[in-house]
């Protein structure tokens, strides 16, 4: 197997993770949420700083533990889960719609520029790396061992939260979910805590995206602000999107088709030849071709099959209807 499948095989695990998280979100509770990459940033940070030792001048960042790497996610999921609340408590309180996107958009961008100026933090623009092997002390792997390794892991990983999201989905707690997302009054009239239930699939969708952070890290080695890149995030939306928003098999039917297919087939694209004095090929406008890509597919989606290729399946209540009994007229 080649190394670029490796790697492709590995991202795009990493990648159905985090769709599957923001699909908690926007598919399922229906909140559309602009700072989901920010937990995600959360998650790859603090599995850094939790394993990579003390920083050696000029570096400078938090903690600086070298804790086990399992341990590492588990504190990661859970730092990102204590952001989400934070935002969350305050998004979901009383904002919906138009007016809770504005505010999460606000919120990863306090958390983009508190981590990029804020040296001490993690290390300001330039970030942080050195996450290699994260389990070579557990399996005594070698460098080429240790890719296949990640790879088996990541895909086992994303196996695990499919299932568990399937179960969830069918669950009363997923269908709660959905009730909210179609009509909120209608749910509060039967007796559902809208608050505690969006904050509750909030925080689910927030654990998936700090947990594929994690593995991010340990794919990447490093992690710096230049991760946050917008068209991440629309890569993201538009694989549940165009897969299925709310169906699980369409949010992995979207990562292959847009985190894997698209994403991947813009790399062999040429570069475009220089002309005049510098005659130098332009590599950007492959980024650029990307992305252009990416968008006429959200458009044309959005204007023909807004539902996905594979639309959430609706539940119905199949229970018979009762016999209509008969009434003896009343005679005067």
């Amino acid at each position: 197997m080649s190394a670029y499948l490796v790697s492709v095989l590995t991202e795009g695990a990493i990648f159905g993770i985090m769709a599957l998280g923001l699909n908690v979100i926007w598919g399922w509770s229906g909140d559309f949420d602009l700072a989901y990459y920010g937990y995600i940033a959360v998650g790859a940070y603090m599995t850094l700083v939790l394993t990579i030792g003390a920083p050696i001048a000029p570096a400078q960042y938090i903690l600086g533990a070298t804790l086990p790497y399992p341990l590492a996610v588990v504190i990661a999921v859970i730092s990102a889960m204590a952001v989400a609340l934070v935002v969350g408590s305050i998004a979901l309180g009383h904002l919906r719609g138009i007016y809770f996107s504005i505010v999460t958009l606000g919120a990863v961008y306090v958390m983009y520029v508190f981590a990029g100026q804020f040296v001490p933090l993690f290390d300001g623009y330039n970030g942080l790396s050195g996450l290699f092997d994260p389990m070579g002390d557990w399996f005594g792997l070698d460098y080429f061992s240790y890719q296949y390794f990640l790879m088996g892991l990541c895909l086992v990983m994303f196996a695990l939260v499919y299932f568990l999201m399937s179960r969830v989905s069918s669950s009363r707690f997923g269908m709660a979910l959905r009730t909210l997302r179609e009509d909120e009054r209608a749910a509060a009239a039967f007796g559902r805590d809208i608050y505690r239930l969006k904050l509750k699939g909030y925080l689910l969708g927030a654990a998936l995206g700090g947990f594929a952070g994690a593995l991010f890290a340990a794919y990447l080695t490093a992690f710096n602000t230049s991760a946050w890149s917008p068209i991440e995030v629309i890569v993201l939306y538009s694989a549940v999107l165009v897969g299925g928003r709310g169906n699980i098999r369409g949010v992995a039917l979207g990562v292959l088709i847009m985190g894997l297919i698209v994403n991947e087939s813009t790399r062999f694209l040429p570069s475009l030849p220089g002309v005049g004095a510098f005659n130098t090929d332009h590599p950007q406008v492959l980024l650029a071709a990307r992305g252009a890509i990416i968008g006429l597919v959200l458009v044309l989606f959005l204007r023909f099959r807004p539902q996905g290729l594979l639309p959430e399946r609706r539940f119905v209540d199949r229970q018979p209807a009762q016999p209509a009994t008969d009434v003896a007229p009343l005679t005067a």
